[in-house]
């Protein structure tokens, strides 16, 4: 199965999450705030994998085109 994950959806994700963690006082999550923002998009799908996010969640909608090509923002981090 394939999943093309929107990055930028990802990222905004990923930075909610440590941003609520530092709202209730988890200050070092403002730490993660700074990695979020500059990692790549492999370093996002670890990092949400770790998290154990579920990247359907953050999968591209299939409005780009043909059904298997690449749409701009997205990757594809599993193909089976």
């Amino acid at each position: 199965m394939k999943i093309d994950v929107d990055v930028d959806q990802l990222r905004e994700g990923l930075l909610d999450r440590a941003g609520s963690a530092a709202g209730v006082g988890f200050p070092a999550a403002m730490l993660d705030v700074v990695d979020i923002e500059d990692e790549s998009p492999q370093e996002l799908l670890a990092r949400a994998e770790r998290e154990g996010l579920d990247l359907r969640d953050f999968a591209v909608d299939d409005d780009c085109g043909a059904s298997d090509d690449w749409c701009p923002g997205s990757v594809h981090p599993f193909s089976s």
